[in-house]
């Protein structure tokens, strides 16, 4: 069944904002998708900025990248998507009960403040590189469909990082930096009390602070801009992978402007958006640091370690038919050219329950692989 299109044009309807206060957008569009996502194509009325060097540019110039096909979320599985001029909105499911949309940073003021991650500790099982500088990086982010706690969440993810540490020099066989304040994050998560299911759904974070108090996913805290029409925040992907059978992923690509210090985000190598430049208190002028696998938050439920999975829930000693792996990942050097880059080592921060196992360099397509994951459960504590 196509996805149902209800069209408002040049009509400005309230707009729902976490702090409560209200404000005026104009939705273009509305785009009801057979999963129960309403996504709103909200005008833009700031300046919207258009990337120095593309991702698609890189991968032109490069030798050892391989092009990828647009894939659609679900809401434009049917070919439709957002008018020119126009950013693709998902409603919460409170906004949507309401039939308000969230435009938080699109209608300037209002702007909703980090999220609180005091309720529990975020663990987590990655591989990571220190090869830099680096300039960004590019990666397939796998797709797994898990059940996740309701008040905690699972991701799988890439990152660049950067230390005010003046003494850390990167480089092969550096440790990974003590303190990370600037950090850049996207994939996919699963978070059923931000998006009301067990979908794993796109994201992007950023924090200042190394996630001590500041926490912003997507549009919170006004740091993310979308410039796309093609890929929402907060929503999914059709594809159900099955263990041992075909695998579902998502390019994903996170890489600093060439003229500007601007970091943008990319999904199939279409960039969807940037980070403004005002956003980090301290200079963020390339990456000392890559990472990439899984976290979860865990609020220990009933006083024991959370059952909530990380990536397949199969461990990273299983072959990466069954367990979750990053694969093809490629640096971006400071120069902006993409190149091979080893990350061969890795942390998980309870290794009981998470872990990481990097594979090496793939033998038919560029780029380094890592598995990892992990059921969860109260045997973790062990």
């Amino acid at each position: 069944m196509a996805a149902k299109i209800m069209i408002r044009v040049g009509i400005a309807i309230m707009v729902l904002l976490a702090t409560g206060e209200e404000a005026r957008a104009v939705v273009r569009k509305t785009i009801q998708s057979d999963d129960g996502d309403m996504i709103d194509c909200v005008a833009v009325s700031l300046e919207i900025q258009q990337p120095g060097r593309s991702m698609k540019d890189m991968i032109a110039d490069s030798d050892i990248a391989v092009a990828t096909e647009e894939r659609p979320q679900s809401w434009r599985k049917d070919g439709g998507g957002c008018p020119s001029g126009t950013i693709p909105i998902r409603r919460s499911p409170a906004a949507n009960a309401m039939n308000t949309t969230e435009a938080f940073s699109i209608a300037g003021n209002g702007v909703p403040p980090p999220h609180d991650l005091s309720s529990g500790k975020v663990e987590k099982a990655v591989a990571y590189g220190t090869n830099g500088p680096y300039h960004g990086l590019r990666a397939e982010v796998p797709i797994w469909n898990v059940d996740v706690h309701p008040d905690e969440f699972s991701m799988s993810y890439v990152m660049v990082g950067y230390t005010l540490d003046t003494s850390y020099v990167p480089g092969a066989g550096a440790d990974a930096p003590t303190s990370l304040p600037n950090q850049i994050m996207a994939g996919l998560m699963t978070w059923p009390s931000v998006y009301g299911d067990s979908a794993p759904r796109l994201f992007v974070y950023y924090t200042n602070d190394s996630g001590v108090h500041y926490n912003c996913f997507n549009t919170e805290c006004g740091g993310f801009q979308l410039t796309s029409t093609k890929y929402a925040l907060g929503s999914r992907w059709v594809g159900h992978p099955q263990f041992g059978g075909k695998q579902y992923g998502v390019y994903i690509g996170i890489h600093r402007d060439n003229t500007k210090l601007i970091w943008w985000v990319s999904v199939q190598d279409v960039d969807i958006g940037y980070f403004r430049d005002t956003v980090f208190d301290t200079r963020f002028p390339e990456a000392s640091y890559v990472e990439m696998g899984g976290r979860v938050l865990n609020t220990r439920p009933g006083g024991h370690h959370t059952t909530t999975p990380m990536g397949s829930t199969m461990p990273a000693c299983a072959s990466s038919l069954y367990a979750a792996s990053i694969k093809e990942y490629l640096g971006v050097s400071a120069v902006g050219q993409l190149f091979l880059d080893d990350v061969g080592r890795s942390i998980a921060t309870v290794p009981s329950c998470y872990g990481a196992r990097p594979i090496g360099f793939g033998k038919y397509r560029s780029g380094y692989y890592t598995v990892y994951g992990g059921a969860g459960g109260i045997y973790c504590d062990h």
